[in-house]
């Protein structure tokens, strides 16, 4: 079995990643916005990957596209609560266990955690909308 070990561009992706938690981006819209401390592509790609699969990174795709999109995980699972996400910047918000329990109590709706997401527009834009 390989060992994980910590790169200096794992570390530098793991920071702007951490830098950034509550947004989501495409490999090169990170590549873009890190600048020279980024990661060459296929480096940033490989590195995403097994973010990925040891479970500090989420891929999502990009609504209307076929893109994928990466974020932070972090340090609670993901997939035991809802998301709602800002279709404009973005903007992805962890709901507590609270709000599921509620929706499933209020309908009788067993929801799916893991693939529960809410679109909307944050308030930052809804105000720049009016």
């Amino acid at each position: 079995m390989r060992t994980s070990y910590q790169t200096q561009q794992k570390a530098a992706l793991l920071a702007f990643l951490e830098r950034n938690a509550e947004h989501q981006f495409t490999i090169d819209e990170i590549i873009a916005t890190m600048g020279e401390a980024a990661p060459a592509k296929s480096t940033a790609y490989r590195l995403i990957k097994k973010l990925c699969d040891d479970g500090q990174v989420r891929r999502f795709t990009r609504e209307g596209t076929a893109s994928s999109v990466y974020q932070l995980a972090g340090s609670s699972c993901c997939s035991e609560h809802l998301h709602i996400k800002c279709v404009d910047c973005g903007l992805l918000i962890h709901l507590d266990s609270a709000a599921c329990d509620t929706l499933a109590k209020t309908t009788g709706f067993v929801i799916d955690d893991e693939k529960s997401m809410l679109y909307g527009h944050c308030a930052n834009c809804a105000r720049r909308s009016k």
